[in-house]
């Protein structure tokens, strides 16, 4: 049974879920679900909440082994002004309870989940001239308000304080069938790359190039077939807070395309070499982290121009004993099959 809602207000639920996509609260519920149960958010969740509940809570279980301390007190989302009278509602552990609720009520749609509306709605209605509260009109099913922070928890990848500012990175990467690969190994492997890249202040390059070493990794062969079907998509949300500030706001919302570029790298044979470097993204300004991003830039334009001028010259630079060492000192034991796969690519 859907929540019940009172005259004038909308509740958003998974009866009802089709019409708001693309909202905050449903683009982490969607991530939670696809991640859960290799399931994308529609109306038919509903005939999967049992195996829901169940994953819903062996993924707070693993948290729990994971970081015992540290694990229910975990907040995935910054906190407006707003939200803290209500933090509770954002612990990660409390979620399998909303979700495994066979009778769910409606909860007041939570700020640090609908940064995209204005504190006052206006209808589209002529005749009606009212504005109303934001927190008095929406109103959201607690199951999907459980799936929503759990599906923030589980496409947080970074945290990074920039002067005054604190922001908030979230990546979701959508494939066309979720349950064809091993979809939280690739979620896994994904926020690794964007993680290591961005709190090392690398490129969007280095992400794009990372992230498409991952595609080919998880899915070889195959990876042509489910490419031509539907692309993959990496999508972005930042969220941002000034420090001491009360209010936090959507910064961006971004999606890359990595399909092409995995296809080229699956072609030249330097996926494994790719990931390696891109997971482990250098920490310190120098040689190495220039030639991780001139290799990452050389892919880009192979991938629009199809010319190999740009990865011959990045490789080229291997000659230099200087850049070498740095790399070795980056990479350590690793980087000698870094070296010689690099030297093994087919273009």
């Amino acid at each position: 049974m859907p929540p019940k809602k009172t005259s004038g207000q909308v509740v958003i639920s998974l009866e009802n879920i089709d019409a708001y996509r693309g909202f905050i609260v449903t683009w982490f519920a969607d991530a939670a679900t696809t991640y859960l149960i290799n399931q994308r958010l529609d109306h038919n969740i509903k005939e999967s909440l049992s195996d829901l509940c169940a994953q819903a809570k062996n993924y707070v279980e693993s948290l729990k082994e994971a970081d015992k301390e540290r694990a229910c007190s975990r907040i995935p989302l910054p906190l407006t002004g707003n939200d803290i009278k209500t933090k509770s509602l954002y612990d990660v552990c409390k979620c399998p309870d909303l979700i495994c609720n066979e009778n769910p009520s409606s909860m007041r749609l939570q700020p640090a989940l609908s940064l995209e509306f204005i504190e006052y709605i206006k209808t589209f209605n002529p005749q009606i001239t009212q504005k109303f509260l934001k927190r008095k009109v929406i109103k959201i099913e607690d199951r999907l308000h459980g799936l929503a922070v759990i599906g923030a928890d589980i496409t947080h990848t970074y945290t990074v304080r920039r002067g005054v500012e604190q922001e908030w990175g979230y990546a979701f990467i959508e494939v066309p069938n979720p349950g064809a690969i091993d979809y939280r190994k690739l979620s896994g492997m994904i926020k690794t790359v964007v993680r290591s890249v961005l709190n090392n202040e690398g490129s969007r390059a280095s992400v794009l190039v990372g992230v498409a070493s991952v595609l080919v990794l998880i899915y070889g062969r195959n990876l042509y077939e489910n490419v031509q079907r539907s692309p993959i998509n990496l999508e972005f949300l930042r969220l941002s807070m000034r420090k001491g500030g009360k209010k936090a706001m959507v910064k961006a919302f971004e999606i890359l395309s990595p399909s092409g570029i995995a296809l080229d790298i699956s072609r030249m044979g330097l996926a494994s070499p790719l990931y390696s470097m891109f997971s482990k993204y250098p920490k310190n300004s120098g040689p190495a982290r220039n030639f991780v991003e001139d290799l990452a830039r050389a892919i880009i334009v192979y991938n629009s121009l199809k010319t190999t001028e740009e990865i011959y010259k990045a490789l080229r630079s291997l000659t230099s004993e200087n850049i070498r060492n740095d790399l070795h000192r980056n990479y350590g034991d690793t980087w000698r099959d870094i070296f010689d796969k690099l030297l093994q690519v087919r273009v």
